[in-house]
C-alpha cells in the first residue's frame, strides 16, 4: 500500500566540481549511506512499510529540467531502485514542474512532469518483489534513465488515460 509521509528531509551537500547537485536523505532521523542526485524533496511515500519512494528535482523552482525517483529500502537503509526523467539533450522539453500526482491502487502512482502532446503524464508501478528484466530498455530511452540492472523494483510507462 502507498501512503505520503513527512518523516523525510534531504540535507544538501555542496555541489562538485563538476557541478553536480546531491544531497543525503534522511528518514527518522536515520541517514542513508548514499547520495541522491538532487536537491529538493518534491514528494514521499512508503510502500508497503519496507520502502520510501521520493521524487528530487535539482532546483526547486516551478521550470524543472530534471527529475529524480528513488526507491529506498527502509531497513537496510540504501538506494534499491531509481530513474530520471529530463535533463541533458531533452533539458528544454521538460520546462515544468512536478504535479498532478495521485495515488491509482496500493502498487500504482501517476503524475505529470515532461507530458508530450497526446499522452497524461506517467504512471509508476511499483512491485512486491523485484521483477527480472532486460538490462536497459528502449521502451522510453530518450525520456526515462535507468541504471543498467537485470531487476527493477518500479517500472515507468507514458500514462495514455486521463487522469
Amino acid at each position: 500500500m502507498i501512503k505520503p509521509i513527512s518523516n523525510i528531509t534531504l540535507k544538501p551537500l555542496p555541489k562538485s566540481k563538476r557541478g553536480k547537485i546531491s544531497s543525503l536523505v534522511e528518514v527518522d532521523g536515520v541517514c542513508y549511506d548514499e547520495k541522491l542526485e538532487g536537491r529538493y524533496l518534491e514528494m514521499a511515500f512508503s510502500y508497503d512499510d519496507c520502502y520510501v519512494l521520493i521524487f528530487v528535482t535539482e532546483d526547486g523552482g516551478p521550470w524543472e529540467e530534471v527529475l529524480f525517483i528513488y526507491l529506498l529500502d527502509s531497513k537496510n537503509y540504501h538506494i534499491v531502485d531509481r530513474a530520471k526523467i529530463g535533463g541533458g539533450a531533452y533539458a528544454w522539453l521538460s520546462a515544468c514542474g512536478l504535479w498532478n500526482i495521485k495515488i491509482l491502487s496500493d502498487h500504482t502512482l501517476s503524475f505529470e512532469f515532461m507530458s508530450f502532446e497526446g499522452t497524461d503524464g506517467w504512471l509508476l508501478k511499483l512491485f512486491k518483489k523485484p521483477i527480472k528484466t532486460f538490462p536497459f530498455t528502449l521502451r522510453n530511452l530518450f525520456h526515462v534513465w535507468r541504471p543498467i540492472s537485470f531487476k527493477r523494483h518500479f517500472l515507468i510507462e507514458v500514462n495514455k488515460k486521463p487522469l
